[in-house]
């Protein structure tokens, strides 16, 4: 079966929760900025002054130096989570790839979710471990395929925090229980949660009631979402594992490290989640009130934990040509369908932003409503 490749469009321009699509205006429900962050002006400051200090990059990879505002990011993104420490990475894919190919290897086995995240699997492929996988979020079965991997010199568990394509959260608290009963380490992606889920922002651990705290528990993630849209990624965690990390991770050693810019957008962007509850709280307005529109409209969606909207259609074809009519109307709101999520299962996955305007997302739910018939 040949892979349907989508028309990539152009964006000219952004303001608030909406863009210039391609010429026409168009509400932007396709973008990771949760929290608005990226068009912030506090944040907007912050880079423009740290471009005016170092230029567009210092051009030197982080093994050899480092600047002031990596430090802080690395030290203020450790105390937020509540860790000793944390590293920063190129971008979250590359995190995932440093902690997979260099904690575990030959002998050791990665028993993954079925579901996690293409950077996941592919720094499974690249660890040189035996893979096992269980289904989506099953405890159960996460707890045979530890009992089956018994004689491994060692295991690592590797789930997303919250899952890209539907928006619900990993079980932690079974996942962490087994983890420790098979004396494992834990891996979790939290790119679609920090900032976002959980009190104060701090993810998905202390959404289901846990400390992001312990020592055989890693946190990777990215900047690119709720932190201000900054290119690169973290690993955060115990010392001694952070430390390994930064000796021995060739994505992290042989990579060059995050400009001084993305450093301080991340940073500012940071700081604000940490200080200001403003965003975040405008944010879950906004998902309750476009939950609360889309069910008006009798839309119905998966079950999610966090600010993603997975609205269902099934087929690939109607959900190609609802997406398309919307973009039409004024709305982006991109489809997503097999191979990304299973055939029969595609749907249009809806991402609201602190930026959005109410008025906003009642248009787009309405827009919506009118595809969805155009097209039954």
């Amino acid at each position: 079966m040949t892979a349907h490749v989508p028309a990539r469009r152009m964006i000219e321009r952004r303001q608030g929760g909406r863009i210039l699509l391609d010429g026409l205006e168009t509400i932007m429900l396709g973008a990771n900025d949760y929290l608005g962050l990226s068009t912030d002006e506090r944040v907007l400051a912050a880079t423009n002054e740290a471009l005016r200090l170092y230029g567009s990059g210092t051009g030197i990879y982080p093994v050899f130096a480092t600047t002031p505002l990596h430090e802080a990011l690395a030290d203020n993104l450790a105390s937020f989570l509540g860790v000793e420490a944390a590293a920063l990475f190129s971008s979250g894919g590359s995190a995932n790839a440093g902690v997979l190919t260099t904690l575990v290897g030959a002998g050791d086995v990665i028993i993954s979710d079925r579901l996690n995240h293409a950077s996941i699997i592919d720094g499974c492929r690249l660890s040189r471990a035996e893979v096992e996988t269980y289904e989506n979020r099953n405890v159960a079965g996460l707890r045979q395929a530890l009992e089956a991997t018994r004689r491994a010199k060692r295991r690592l568990i590797v789930t997303d925090g919250i899952f890209s394509m539907e928006g619900g959260a990993a079980p932690l608290a079974g996942i962490r229980s087994l983890a420790q009963e098979f004396d494992a380490l834990l891996l979790i992606d939290e790119a679609h949660a920090t900032g976002v889920v959980g009190p104060d922002g701090t993810g998905t651990a202390p959404l289901c009631g846990l400390s992001n705290r312990g020592p055989d528990m890693l946190l990777t993630g990215s900047l690119s979402k709720a932190l201000g849209g900054a290119g690169g990624g973290f690993v955060a965690g115990p010392r001694p594992l952070i430390e390994r990390l930064k000796a021995q991770s060739r994505s992290w050693i042989f990579t060059m490290g995050l400009t001084t810019a993305n450093a301080a957008t991340a940073l500012t962007a940071l700081k604000i989640c940490r200080d200001d509850p403003g965003p975040r709280e405008r944010l879950w307005r906004n998902v309750a009130h476009l939950r609360e529109a889309l069910r008006f409209h009798a839309l119905a969606c998966h079950d999610s934990d966090s600010a993603i909207t997975a609205v269902k259609i099934g087929g690939e074809e109607r959900a190609r040509a609802i997406a398309a009519r919307l973009v039409r109307a004024g709305v982006f709101a991109p489809a997503v369908a097999f191979p990304i999520v299973a055939q029969g299962q595609a749907r249009l996955r809806l991402q609201v932003s602190a930026a959005h305007e109410t008025a906003e997302l009642d248009e787009a739910a309405a827009a919506l409503a009118t595809a969805f018939a155009e097209t039954g």
